[in-house]
C-alpha cells in the first residue's frame, strides 16, 4: 500500500516536458578485464572493456511556440565513467597468435627429433638382426 502511494507521489513530480537520456561515448582503447572483474556482463563475449563517459543530458520536448530548443552542451551535468564490452585487443591477439606458432613449432620440432631417434634405432637393429641372420658377426657360443 505505502509503495503505490510513493509511486503516485512520484509520478506526480516527473515533469513531462522533459526527457531524461544518457549520452555516452568511448574514452581509451579496449584492454583486457582483470580477473576479479571477468564475471561482470561488460567484460563478455571476449573479456576486453572499453572506458565510457557517460553524461545525463537533459532534453527539453520543443514546444509549438519554441522553433528550436536549446540542449545543454555535454558534460554540463557531469559526467560519470563507465565500462562497455568490446571487441578483441589487436596488440593482445597478436602476442597469442606468436605464442600458438611458437608453441606449435616447439611441439613439431620435438616430434620430428622423436621420430628421427625412433627410425635410426629401429634402422640399427634390423641392421644387427640381418647381420646375425647372415652370419656376418661372429657369436661367441
Amino acid at each position: 500500500m505505502l509503495l503505490c502511494v510513493v509511486n503516485i507521489i512520484h509520478a506526480q513530480h516527473v515533469d513531462p516536458s522533459r526527457n531524461r537520456s544518457v549520452t555516452c561515448r568511448p574514452f581509451g582503447a579496449c584492454e583486457p578485464c582483470p580477473l576479479d572483474a571477468l564475471h561482470e556482463p561488460f567484460c563478455h563475449p571476449f573479456g576486453n572493456r572499453q572506458l565510457m563517459h557517460c553524461s545525463n543530458t537533459t532534453i527539453p520536448t520543443p514546444r509549438p511556440d519554441e522553433p528550436y530548443p536549446i540542449s545543454p552542451p555535454p558534460g554540463a551535468l557531469g559526467e560519470t565513467p563507465a565500462w562497455q564490452p568490446c571487441g578483441r585487443v589487436p596488440a593482445q591477439e597478436r602476442a597469442d597468435f606468436y605464442e600458438f606458432v611458437a608453441c606449435n613449432l616447439f611441439f613439431a620440432t620435438v616430434a620430428i627429433a622423436v621420430s628421427l631417434f625412433r627410425s635410426r634405432r629401429i634402422e640399427a637393429n634390423q641392421a644387427r638382426r640381418l647381420a646375425v641372420r647372415i652370419g656376418l658377426v661372429r657369436g661367441g657360443g
